[in-house]
C-alpha cells in the first residue's frame, strides 16, 4: 500500500515529466524526418518507427501521469480522528521518523498555545511515542501517506478541536517554535493566513535558493505573490481552515504551494513574517529536482482544475487549431508535394496538448 501511495502523489513528477520530455524528443524526430522527407522524398523507415514509438509513448506518459494522480487523490483515506479535546489555539506538527527532535518541538510549541497535535505519518521509529510523552495529542497514519496529507488530517483535526488558530511547523527542529507568537499576533490582527518568510533572516542553501525562485515566478504567472511559498512554517485562522480543507488534494510536498494558491484565490487575506530556519544535513527524503517538480506540477494541475471549463475551453482551441493546421499542411502538400516543418510538428504537438486538457477537464468536472 505504501509503494503504490508513493506511485500515485509522485505520479506527474515521474510520469508526466517524462512524457513531456519525450514529447519534446519526438518533436524534434519528427522535425528532422519532415526536414530528410523534403530533401530526399524518402522516409527512413527506422527513423519514422522511432518517432512514432516515441510520440505514443511521451502521449502515453502524459496521460498515465494524469489518470495515476487523479486515482490517487480520489482513492486518499480520510484518517480518523479521535476525540479531542477543545482548544483555542493549536500547533500543527507533521512528523514521520522524527523520534530524535519531535520531543524538543512539542515541549517548545506548548508554551505558545493551548494544545499541540502531531501527526504520525507511518514512522518506523518511535516518533509517536516520544510526542506523547512531551504532551503532545498523536493521530496516527496507517502507513507514511506522505506530508500533504498528514498536514490535511491537521487541518482537520484542528477544526474538530474548535480551535481558532492553528500553527503549523515542521518536526526536525528546522522552525523555532518561539516564532509562534509572531504568527498568532499576525492572525490576532485580521490575517487569514500567515506565511514565514526565512530570506532575511537564515542562510539559505544556494539550490534550495533557486528552486523557491522559481516556484516564487511560476505562481507570480498565475497572479499569486508570495515571498516564500514553500515555507512551512505558517498559521491559519478558522476561516482559512474551513476553505482549505475543503479544497486542497496534494498529498505530498506540493501542498505547501498549494495551500498558498487556494488562499489567495479564494481571497483570503495573506501576511508574511520573518522566520529562522536551521538547515540540517539529511533532513529531507527527496532529492531537489523531484520536490521541486513535484511542486511545479502541483501549481500546475490546481490552475488546470480550478475551472473546469476554462481547461476544457483550452483544450477544444487546441484541437481546433491542430484541426486547421493539419489542413492546412496538406493543402500545401498538395500544391507542393513539400510537408511544412512547423506546422506539422505544432499539429502534432497541440493535439497531444489538447487530449490532456480536455481528459484533465472532464476528470476535475466529474471529481466536482
Amino acid at each position: 500500500m505504501a509503494d503504490l501511495s508513493r506511485l500515485g502523489r509522485h505520479s506527474l513528477t515521474y510520469f508526466a515529466t517524462a512524457g513531456v520530455l519525450l514529447l519534446l524528443v519526438a518533436g524534434f524526430l519528427l522535425w528532422l524526418l519532415i526536414g530528410w522527407y523534403n530533401d530526399t522524398r524518402k522516409i527512413g523507415l527506422l527513423h519514422a518507427v522511432v518517432t512514432f514509438l516515441a510520440l505514443a509513448l511521451g502521449h502515453t506518459l502524459l496521460i498515465t501521469g494524469v489518470v495515476v494522480y487523479v486515482a490517487s487523490r480520489r482513492g486518499y483515506p480520510e484518517p480518523l480522528l479521535p476525540d479531542l479535546p477543545k482548544a483555542s489555539t493549536v500547533a500543527l506538527i507533521p512528523a514521520y521518523n522524527e523520534e530524535k527532535t519531535v520531543a524538543g518541538v512539542v515541549r517548545e510549541a506548548k508554551k505558545y498555545v493551548d494544545m499541540v497535535i502531531v501527526v504520525d505519518d507511518g514512522s518506523r521509529d518511535g516518533t509517536a511515542e516520544a510526542a506523547e510523552e512531551a504532551g503532545a495529542v498523536v493521530v496516527r497514519h496507517p502507513y507514511n501517506m506522505g506530508y500533504g496529507a498528514a498536514v490535511r488530517t491537521l487541518m482537520r483535526a484542528a477544526l474538530s478541536t474548535g480551535a481558532q488558530y492553528a500553527v503549523l511547523l515542521d518536526a526536525d527542529g528546522q522552525h523555532d517554535p518561539a516564532d509562534i507568537p509572531k504568527f498568532l499576533e499576525k492572525l490576532k490582527e485580521g490575517a487569514d493566513v500567515v506565511i514565514g518568510n526565512r530570506f532575511k533572516t537564515s542562510k539559505v542553501p544556494t539550490y534550495r535558493k533557486v528552486g523557491i525562485q522559481i516556484i516564487r515566478l511560476v505562481l507570480r504567472l498565475f497572479g499569486v505573490k508570495i515571498g516564500d511559498p514553500e515555507n512551512g512554517f505558517r498559521a491559519f485562522n478558522r476561516r482559512a481552515l474551513e476553505v482549505l480543507v475543503k479544497e486542497l488534494e496534494e498529498t505530498w510536498m506540493g501542498i505547501s504551494s498549494q495551500t498558498v494558491y487556494i488562499a489567495s484565490r479564494r481571497k483570503l487575506r495573506i501576511e508574511e513574517v520573518p522566520t529562522t530556519v536551521r538547515y540540517k544535513e539529511g533532513t529531507s527524503s527527496e532529492s531537489p529536482v523531484a520536490h521541486g517538480l513535484s511542486v511545479l506540477w502541483t501549481i500546475i494541475w490546481t490552475w488546470l482544475t480550478e475551472k473546469p471549463r476554462r481547461t476544457l475551453a483550452l483544450g477544444i482551441a487546441a484541437l481546433a487549431a491542430s484541426a486547421a493546421l493539419f489542413t492546412y499542411v496538406i493543402l500545401l502538400f498538395n500544391a507542393t508535394r513539400y510537408i511544412r516543418l512547423t506546422y506539422t510538428t505544432s499539429a502534432i504537438l497541440l493535439e497531444i496538448i489538447a487530449t490532456v486538457l480536455i481528459s484533465v477537464a472532464v476528470a476535475s468536472a466529474v471529481k466536482k
